[in-house]
């Protein structure tokens, strides 16, 4: 019984986070990562993790998902 409580929280809970939310914190994280590098490697790793604004992601993924 717990365990399906915990389950179906845990459904609720991702299912709060909107696709804008996951997109900014992956690129938090990948900025973080890039925060460990040093040097060129720091460098060259935050010019990658420069992406575009989620607002451009999402019309790309949509023209992506039409086209198909």
């Amino acid at each position: 019984m717990m365990s399906k409580f915990i389950s179906v929280s845990l459904l609720i809970m991702l299912s709060a986070c909107t696709s804008k939310q996951l997109y900014n914190h992956t690129k938090l994280q990948v900025k973080t990562y890039c925060d460990t590098k040093v040097g060129v490697e720091k460098e060259q790793c935050v010019e990658q993790a420069n992406t575009k604004p989620y607002e451009e992601y999402e019309e790309e993924r949509r023209k992506i998902i039409k086209d198909k």
